[in-house]
């Protein structure tokens, strides 16, 4: 018996974007990295404020026509970056918000690019039309507006945690 190895669509667009150019450019820069990928579902690193490093989990799924839903990420212990130990100050009071997160039973990025966010949210489109999800976003939008929120961030010791290696 002839099998086909079959890659999904959503699988197929998230490969290629981690291979083109923009994704490439920030991940040279120095801003993100790809630290592992199982299918739709991505691990990455972000550099934040003063060069700390925060690992970052999305889930892909549907991408990209759905939106990534992500989640703040240990990668030295494999599994959900602490509370005690997510970003504050700055946008990331908002972004990385534990009660929200609560709320709602999920752990998922308090913003219009994250598909658990959007739930509940229809005014988003409205208020913020630069950073609603469309199938022309990809995941380096999401990357790029996870770093400018890590930037904005002065704690917990922005220098210490799962710092850059």
């Amino acid at each position: 018996m002839n099998e086909v190895n079959h890659v999904p669509p959503d699988e197929q667009a998230l490969d290629g974007d981690l291979r083109r150019a923009p994704f490439l450019r920030g991940q040279d820069g120095g801003l993100w990295s790809l630290v592992s990928r199982v299918g739709t579902v991505a691990t990455f690193t972000i550099v934040g404020r003063s060069g700390r490093t925060v690992g970052v989990r999305l889930d892909c799924a549907g991408y990209p026509f759905q939106a990534p839903t992500g989640q703040l990420w240990s990668v030295e212990a494999d599994a959900p970056l602490p509370e005690a130990d997510w970003p504050t100050g700055g946008a990331a009071d908002a972004v990385f918000n534990p009660n929200w997160c609560r709320s709602i039973g999920v752990r998922a990025f308090y913003f219009p690019y994250d598909r658990a966010a959007l739930n509940g949210h229809d005014g988003w489109k409205e208020e913020h039309p630069g950073y609603v999800w469309g199938s022309t976003r990809t995941v380096v939008d999401v990357l790029r507006l996870l770093h400018a929120t890590l930037a904005t961030a002065t704690g917990p010791a922005m220098n210490d945690v799962q710092a850059a290696s």
